[in-house]
C-alpha cells in the first residue's frame, strides 16, 4: 500500500497562505486587506475539512488531496459561501467586493445571486 506514506496532507497553515495570496491577487486592493484576510481564514477552514474528509475516504486519492489546488476555490459551493461571507461583514460593500473576487460583471452578478437564490431555495 504505497499510497499510505508517498504523499503528505499540506499544513492548514500553507493552505491558508495560497488562498490569501490568491484573494489578494484578486481583490487587486479595492477590498481592505483584512477583509480579504478574514476571509482566507474561513475559506481556508472549509476547504482544509473538505480536503481532510477526503484525504480519510478515499486513500487511494491522496495524491489529488495532498495539496490545495487552486481552482477547486471556483467551485460553486465556495463563491457562495464568499458571498455570503462578503454579505455578512461588509454591509453595502458586499456586491463590489463579490464581484471583484469572483471577476463578474453586473450583469453576472445579479444572474449569479438569482441561481444562488434558486438553489438555496429548492
Amino acid at each position: 500500500m504505497f499510497w499510505k506514506t508517498k504523499y503528505k496532507l499540506e499544513s492548514k497553515k500553507v493552505f491558508q497562505s495560497k488562498i490569501e495570496k490568491y484573494y489578494l491577487n484578486l481583490a487587486d486592493n479595492k477590498i481592505p486587506k483584512e477583509n480579504v484576510t478574514e476571509l482566507s481564514e474561513y475559506i481556508t477552514n472549509l476547504i482544509y475539512e473538505y480536503y481532510q474528509d477526503c484525504w480519510k475516504k478515499y486513500p487511494k486519492s491522496r495524491k489529488r488531496y495532498s495539496e490545495l489546488k487552486i481552482e477547486d476555490l471556483e467551485n460553486p459551493f465556495y463563491q457562495h459561501r464568499i458571498f455570503d461571507f462578503l454579505k455578512s461583514k461588509t454591509d453595502n460593500n458586499y456586491v463590489g467586493f463579490t464581484r471583484q473576487l469572483l471577476g463578474l460583471n453586473e450583469s453576472e452578478f445579479l444572474e449569479f445571486e438569482k441561481r444562488k437564490n434558486e438553489f438555496e431555495n429548492m
